[in-house]
């Protein structure tokens, strides 16, 4: 419940000054990314034990880093807290991603926060462990032979990890490992 978004190896997603929210692939993104993320529970009387996901990790492939980047800010909530009215409305929404995430007996929600952030260096994520269900959006190009040892890293792990990742790579051709959306 503690724990910060990893702004060592992610970077927030930038909010765009114009542009759409939401479009037809972007709804196909987002289905695609809840797809098997839940429902994360745990048994209220072992809050210790390992959370149910049907899908811990799985690699995406969009061709336009625009549509990753606002499925990245509808799953954050990001637009959500730039439209709240007031200081009391943020807060308000904050307070109930946190309250979401120390309900461990509470399935996941649509509605439920997400991390999402841009692996500058794909590389650079080697450790990383969600607190949160997370969407992780590289770029096509920077996508090396050391960042793709990394992913498989992640597809082992994945099974101890507490939330569900989506790694979405963005341009370029479909990589032999992702699943096109």
């Amino acid at each position: 419940m503690f724990r910060r978004f990893d702004s060592a190896r992610l970077q927030p997603v930038p909010l765009p000054d114009t542009g759409p929210r939401h479009c037809e692939a972007t709804a196909r993104l987002l289905a695609a990314c809840r797809l098997g993320a839940g429902p994360a529970t745990r048994p209220l009387w072992m809050p210790w034990a390992a959370p149910r996901i049907e899908w811990p990790f799985g690699v995406l492939h969009v061709a336009d880093a625009a549509v990753a980047r606002r499925a990245g800010l509808l799953l954050d909530g990001s637009w959500a807290v730039a439209d709240a009215t007031g200081a009391a409305g943020r807060l308000t929404l904050r307070g109930r991603a946190l309250l979401a995430d120390a309900a461990w007996w509470r399935p996941l929600q649509p509605t439920d926060a997400w991390d999402a952030g841009i692996a500058a260096q794909p590389a650079a994520l080697q450790g990383f462990v969600p607190r949160r269900a997370t969407l992780i959006v590289i770029d096509a190009a920077t996508l090396d032979e050391a960042g793709v040892r990394v992913l498989g890293q992640f597809e082992q792990a994945a099974w101890g990890w507490p939330r569900a990742v989506r790694v979405v790579v963005a341009g370029g051709p479909v990589p032999p490992f992702a699943r096109p959306v």
